[in-house]
């Protein structure tokens, strides 16, 4: 049996998780959150590493999956690089120095770390990076449009960066220098050719949904990834476990996972 530490537990996607998890005999889901409802007596990092041992210890732990927060993900990432334990990482929102130290720590453990454990997004963000390679860069402009529900914490989200990030590295671009967040209003006149733009909406329960569009004279090309609900996320982690304790110390994302690093065709 495979036995999985959830941090995050209590959270939307950690619950999602757990109910995924809760019909397959083969896993067993180990949850573990901060406390609610009452003062901490412990730091986060304290609070998580005693639930964490009272877990392993009951329990054992083959790997973690964590939903969490950044700060309370990067505290988790302390305790599984202390006991060596493989970790897959789907929290979202962590800041580029974040995601470094992240590297930094976890680097002699099989890590996973990725915004987004949908199988599908992956394939639209390599599909992204084809389509990028191909078109030319001087002509076609990039948007990407994402839509979340209004209780997400971060904008833009993690994999609409994750799509801006894809197409700089293929035109060669700065991605700090080219990047636009819902700064248009007003006179601003023509559009920049080295520009790529995210626009950002939260409202009431919206399911995720990113769309990068390319865009020339006279035509266009749209890639859009809908999801209707949390289970293929929870899916895609239950993967992300199973593959990643099999592999050697290393980071690795999704895109590691299904073979995709490679453009396609």
């Amino acid at each position: 049996m495979l036995k999985i530490a959830v941090t995050g537990a209590s959270g939307r996607m950690g619950k999602a998780f757990q109910e995924y998890l809760s019909s397959r005999d083969e896993v067993r889901a180990l949850p573990v959150s901060l406390p609610h409802g009452r003062a901490r007596r412990k730091s986060i990092e304290d609070e998580l590493a005693s639930q964490l041992d009272e877990v392993r210890r009951k329990y054992g732990i083959d790997v973690i999956v964590d939903f969490s927060t950044p700060e309370e993900s990067l505290a988790v990432a302390v305790w599984a690089a202390r006991n060596r334990v493989p970790i897959v990482i789907g929290t979202t929102g962590f800041t580029l120095t974040e995601i470094n130290w992240l590297g930094e720590l976890l680097h002699e453990l099989p890590v996973l770390l990725s915004p987004n454990l949908s199988m599908m997004m992956n394939l639209a963000l390599r599909m992204t990076a084809n389509a990028t390679a191909v078109l030319p860069h001087d002509t076609v402009d990039v948007e990407i449009l994402e839509k979340h529900h209004r209780q997400k914490r971060n904008a833009p989200s993690s994999t609409a960066l994750n799509l801006a990030q894809v197409v700089a590295e293929k035109r060669g671009w700065s991605l700090s220098e080219a990047l636009r967040h819902q700064s248009r209003w007003g006179l601003i006149g023509p559009r920049s050719n080295k520009e790529i733009a995210i626009s950002s909406l939260r409202a009431g329960t919206l399911n995720s949904e990113h769309t990068i569009i390319f865009a020339t004279s006279g035509e266009s090309l749209e890639i859009t990834h809908r999801s209707q609900t949390l289970e293929p996320f929870a899916r895609g982690a239950l993967q992300a476990a199973e593959w990643i304790i099999r592999q050697p110390p290393g980071v690795y994302d999704m895109l590691d996972m299904l073979g995709l690093n490679d453009v396609l065709y």
